[in-house]
């Protein structure tokens, strides 16, 4: 497959940096050069100096051969512009990053899909996606599909006064009461496990699992949460994000939205008119503790700085709130942020990343997740395999990796030591990455 980025920015980088690991086509457009020089020092993959609004640059990146154009610079015009001339050119596929929620919004009055254009994405509504679907199973640092509302992908973190703590996943299982989910990755300290029987659960870890859909609540129960009730959420910061968060949160809870802008505060009130307006400085703990923060069930802080996010989800966290968001643009913010205790984190690139990823390539390779080194790949078994029929426990797996979930039939199945793949099963698989050639190999 070829792929050509347009953009280095943020987006374009990270968009780059996953997919040049499954994809060996990639060429990235930018108008800078000194930004181009560190992508093929770091990634080793085409570049092309240039605006790609120009058709000669598009064809000089290879446009013509394209089977994906993904324009992602930070102009909304550009993008749309070089997505039209790509197609034009001979794209097969087309994305663009835009600002405008209209275009997602009205489709109907103007579908640019008859222009040429194949698919929008939103960063900041992506995020905001994110932050609407996790305020729906609050107690989860993070939680989404891996296939329809059969299999989920959920983390948490592990408290100090959980009966698991210090026990041995072996023996933490006499808890489980049926087979509807399984620990598939551990994130202690900043690294990645994946986990065997004798390995011991600790304080502060942050546990992924794959659940059935009746697995969720077993999974709260595994770890000693209890269901948090959301009705009053404060949002900090009038970004791009927190006014689509807002917007799409002021239908289902009471909001209220501390910007220190007054004119982007008055510009907000106008657009949203159920969500109340503070003006002033998020960061500042006067006027935190003068809006009770306390009170509130969940704080979600998006300013343009991931220091004042952290520090005022931390601020919020020592205050008792249930629930903490912070919007982190650096991912080497992570590590550091979770240890803190902020309960979840999102990262706009990451979102429009990971969108591209599951929705738009469909690979083998499904999604990147905050902060740990695992990749969930899929794969899905031929009738000639030679691991059919056989229970995974006597597969000789590759190690730092683990089957961790089939679809089968449309149905999902949590794979433990007993269970038997068969052909066509739709296998998931958690791995670090030094063992995905491995596994690769392993279902060839």
């Amino acid at each position: 497959m070829k792929i050509i980025i347009a953009g280095d920015g943020e987006v374009g980088f990270y968009l780059a940096k996953l997919l040049e690991k499954e994809y060996q086509d990639i060429t990235l457009i930018d108008t800078q050069s000194d930004k181009l020089a560190q992508v093929e020092k770091k990634l080793g993959i085409a570049t092309v100096i240039g605006d790609s609004t120009s058709y000669k640059v598009l064809k000089e990146a290879g446009v013509e051969q394209a089977d994906l154009l993904i324009a992602v610079t930070s102009s909304e015009s550009s993008n749309i512009t070089t997505c039209l001339i790509g197609k034009k050119l001979g794209a097969r596929l087309t994305i663009a990053r835009i600002n405008n929620m209209e275009y997602l919004v009205d489709k109907d009055t103007l579908d640019l899909h008859d222009l040429g254009i194949d698919e929008l994405i939103s960063p900041e509504s992506l995020a905001a996606r994110e932050v609407k679907y996790m305020l729906k199973s609050p107690a989860l640092t993070e939680i989404f599909n891996l296939y329809k509302k059969d299999l989920y992908m959920l983390g948490l973190r592990l408290e100090e006064d959980t009966s698991i703590v210090n026990k041995t996943i072996a023996e933490s299982a006499r808890l489980i009461s049926n087979k509807s989910f399984m620990i598939v990755a551990i994130l202690r300290n900043g690294k990645t496990l994946i986990p065997t029987g004798e390995l011991q659960l600790l304080k502060e870890d942050i546990l992924y699992f794959v659940a059935s859909d009746e697995g969720k609540e077993k999974v709260l129960e595994y770890a000693g949460k209890k269901p948090i009730q959301i009705k009053n959420i404060l949002v900090i910061g009038g970004s791009k994000t927190g006014k689509y968060i807002a917007l799409r949160l002021s239908k289902y809870y009471h909001i209220k939205l501390i910007e220190k802008n007054l004119e982007r505060c008055n510009y907000l009130a106008k657009e949203i008119p159920n969500v109340q307006f503070i003006c002033g400085d998020g960061a500042d703990v006067n006027l935190l503790e003068e809006e009770q923060i306390s009170q509130y069930d969940a704080v979600i802080s998006v300013t343009g700085n991931a220091e004042t996010n952290i520090f005022s989800c931390l601020l919020a966290k020592d205050l008792g709130i249930k629930k903490t968001i912070a919007m982190v643009e650096n991912i080497g913010l992570f590590d550091y942020s979770q240890k803190m205790g902020v309960d979840t984190l999102i990262n706009k690139k990451m979102a429009a990343a990971n969108f591209i990823f599951r929705n738009i390539l469909k690979g083998r390779v499904l999604t990147q997740l905050y902060g740990i080194d695992a990749e969930i790949q899929e794969f899905i078994l031929k009738e000639n395999s030679k691991i059919i029929n056989l229970p995974i426990k006597d597969l000789h797996f590759p190690k730092n990796a683990i089957i961790s979930g089939v679809i089968r039939n449309d149905k999902g199945y949590i794979t433990l030591g007993d269970f038997e793949l068969k052909a066509n099963d739709r296998v998931f698989v958690f791995s670090l990455p030094q063992s995905n050639k491995e596994v690769t190999s392993f279902f060839k």
